[in-house]
């Protein structure tokens, strides 16, 4: 797409990097229960890590792509790899701290027609990628409620291939629809996750960072 900066890009989607005027614009898709309370969307205060729920404003967005800016957490656009690049999606890399080198990974796919194509589990291994040869990250967690049946098994199934385990689960640790619910907890490893084609460019060897 013209004008559209392409950060990395797979088969099926690429990550794209937001515009603000674009960003904020699809604040009220954040207003779906499902979408905001399964998935949830991540924001950086001052170092502090925080999830939002209905209702979603558009100051919320503004804010959230303030932290963007100031590189607390990082926004992506997740687009068809296509003539089109049609946006069906969001991630989102928050809790970025040095030299720790980790970091939590989100990813919304917006609509239901675009579920269960593959386009949320390629942007999050294209995110990891980014992470790890772009940024030089070591780890990246990966937290989703156990009520999101479709996150877990697209998790269990891909996870492994992508160097992917999960370390745990924080009991009752979300409010997911009017109750609160385990979250599963994931972690990948900079050592453990396969070289991907599309960042070897930007690959460094391991114990340097871009932080």
């Amino acid at each position: 797409m013209e004008g559209r900066a392409s950060i990395v890009a797979g088969e099926s989607v690429v990550l794209t990097a937001p515009r603000r005027d674009d960003f904020v614009a699809r604040w009220p898709l954040f207003n779906d229960p499902m979408l905001a309370m399964m998935l949830g969307s991540p924001v950086l205060a001052h170092g502090v890590h925080v999830r939002t729920m209905p209702p979603v404003s558009e100051e919320y967005r503004e804010a959230l792509y303030d932290e963007h800016v100031a590189r607390r957490v990082l926004c992506f656009e997740v687009r068809l790899a296509d003539a089109d690049q049609r946006c069906v999606g969001e991630a989102y890399l928050a809790d970025l701290t040095w030299p720790r080198a980790s970091g939590e990974l989100c990813v919304v796919i917006f609509s239901a027609d675009d579920h269960r194509k593959g386009y949320g589990t390629e942007a999050a291994a294209l995110v990891c990628a980014y992470a790890f040869d772009g940024l030089g990250l070591n780890r990246i967690s990966l937290r989703f409620p156990v009520e999101n049946v479709a996150a877990m098994q697209a998790t269990e199934h891909a996870g492994p291939r992508l160097g992917a385990r999960k370390v745990g689960v924080e009991r009752q640790a979300e409010w997911v629809f009017g109750r609160h619910d385990d979250v599963a907890v994931w972690e990948v490893l900079r050592s453990e996750f396969p070289p991907h084609p599309a960042t070897a460019e930007l690959r460094t060897p391991p114990g340097e960072f871009a932080g």
